[in-house]
């Protein structure tokens, strides 16, 4: 079946199902495909601030062999510009890679028996080192967290290397018209999705 979608998310979902070995070579992973599992738009609130514990949505989360990649979506229409070559993201985009590798660390590899354990001795830490509050115990986003941090947990043997990537999808734009970087500490890969469009539409195989 053929799905014909617009969009940022459709665009993120094509690219995940038909262009997964092209992302991760650019990236140097030539890791096992039956290693892989893919996370698409896995949530954890949409509101954010420094006096919510919800930090927004990834658009992707690739595990691989050892590695554990934490991921934004951008097109040619997304708000973000370039500046110098460089595709800069929000401060709130980054904050949610900073949050979420807190608890991949402090969670899904520390050595606590539950949640309120967890609460109790990590709150101070992601307070003053991130300036988020915890999830707190019986939320639906400490239950999402416990779902897919508990799928990264049984994913790995022991902690992966955790990296922040940018994905900028385009539609055969020419090289000097693409981010040559991204903001720091994100690993930029661009792909082109010109091949399979429908005018301003994305076909996706089912």
């Amino acid at each position: 079946m053929q799905i014909l979608g617009y969009g940022e998310d459709a665009l993120t979902l094509w690219a995940i199902k038909n262009k997964l070995d092209v992302i991760l070579e650019a990236v140097e992973d030539s890791s096992d495909p039956s290693m892989r599992q893919v996370f698409f738009r896995p949530s954890f609130g949409r509101r954010g601030g420094d006096s919510s514990p919800q930090f927004g949505e990834f658009d992707f989360i690739i595990l691989t062999k050892d590695r554990l990649y934490l991921g934004e979506s951008k097109w040619v229409r997304s708000s973000e510009k370039l500046k110098d070559g460089v595709l800069e993201l929000r401060d709130e985009q980054k904050r949610r890679h900073e949050v979420f590798k807190f608890y991949v660390e402090q969670w899904a590899f520390g050595s606590h028996s539950s949640w309120c354990e967890f609460a109790d001795k990590a709150r101070l830490v992601l307070e003053s080192g991130v300036v988020k509050l915890l999830a707190p115990a019986n939320s639906l986003l400490a239950a999402n967290l416990k779902t897919v941090l508990g799928v990264i947990r049984e994913h790995y043997a022991s902690m992966p290397d955790i990296r922040n990537m940018l994905l900028y999808l385009h539609d055969g734009a020419a090289v000097e018209q693409l981010p040559q970087k991204a903001t720091e500490d994100f690993d930029l890969v661009c792909i082109d999705y010109s091949a399979d469009t429908l005018d301003n539409f994305i076909r996706i195989e089912l």
